[in-house]
């Protein structure tokens, strides 16, 4: 039997429906990924973009932020921008070109800032001016995730203690060591956020399962959607190259993962089967991701607020 659950937040999104938002050229196109997603339950997001030319990057927050200040009820809403880099480790760039990494400097900050609404930004707390760059953002209002990242336990430390408040898809483009590294000083402070992915493909379920025992209230479940989500298999446009989807797997041409493919529907109900508790499961995609970039307004049911049926 059905039952009515609050709309999906999802804090990362780099394209859905064919559409990929760094090579966006009009509101249109952000428009395109917001009603792709309502059409899968997501009922407000955060526009993400990987690390890529700033010309580019900067052109897109500007037509994301036209589409943020005219919500439409077919959409999913736009509450800001997610910048996935480009300040991230040049040895754990995912998918991310290395040519266009850059480090985070108050010139290059400003720049992005003034472009649109950045909600949250992603880095790697070991490059330099990672850590000044935390206590700007921080203090500009920017939650910052630590990811992409090789650091040390202590960097990984540092980088929280100087603001950073939640952690970007964890194991993921970083050490999967469980005694050291980013993931293991995130799952060592209560404060923390938590992000994973549960599509059974980036991660194995006993992965999954070891992370939320060790932050069963602080966990926040992403599907890192890219263009082809919603569409199938394929080959589509990521950024500056392309990404094949085969088996349910978005890999670039050197076989290197680049994102997701999978649904929050899909994802809360892989949590369920895994024995994971349903509030738990769904606050993980509705009021905790909510919550983190400080809008308690979303992920819950009540009147005017937008709904699903599960």
């Amino acid at each position: 039997m059905a039952i009515t659950i609050p709309a999906f937040v999802d804090l990362q999104v780099n394209g859905h429906g064919g559409m990929d938002l760094l090579t966006a050229q009009t509101p249109e196109d952000i428009r395109k990924v917001g009603r792709s997603l309502w059409k899968e339950g997501v009922g407000a997001y955060l526009p993400t973009l990987i690390t890529g030319p700033i010309d580019r990057t900067l052109a897109v927050m500007k037509l994301i932020e036209q589409v943020r200040r005219s919500p439409a009820d077919d959409e999913a809403e736009v509450i800001g921008i997610h910048l996935e880099g480009p300040f991230l480790s040049p040895e754990k760039p995912g998918v991310h070109p290395l040519n266009y990494l850059a480090q985070p400097t108050q010139e290059v900050l400003g720049r992005y800032l003034a472009a649109g609404t950045v909600t949250i930004v992603t880095l790697a707390p070991e490059i330099p001016g990672a850590l000044d760059a935390i206590k700007f953002l921080s203090a500009m209002g920017v939650v910052v995730s630590l990811g992409h990242s090789n650091a040390t336990t202590e960097q990984a430390h540092a980088g929280f203690d100087a603001g950073a408040k939640a952690v970007t898809h964890i194991w993921n483009a970083m050490d999967k060591n469980r005694e050291s590294g980013v993931a293991a000083a995130a799952l060592a402070r209560d404060e923390i956020a938590i992000e994973l992915i549960v599509d059974g493909v980036h991660l194995s379920d006993e992965l999954v399962l070891y992370t939320i025992s060790k932050a069963p209230h602080r966990f926040i479940i992403t599907n890192d959607a890219v263009a082809p989500a919603g569409l199938g298999e394929g080959t589509f446009p990521f950024g500056t190259f392309e990404l094949t989807v085969t088996d349910g797997r978005a890999t670039r041409s050197d076989g290197v993962l680049g994102g997701g493919v999978g649904s929050l529907r899909g994802s809360l109900q892989r949590l369920i089967d895994l024995g994971v508790d349903f509030d738990s499961a769904l606050a993980s995609m509705t009021s905790r991701p909510a919550a983190l970039v400080g809008r308690p307004d979303l992920g819950i049911v009540g009147l005017g607020r937008r709904s699903i049926e599960f």
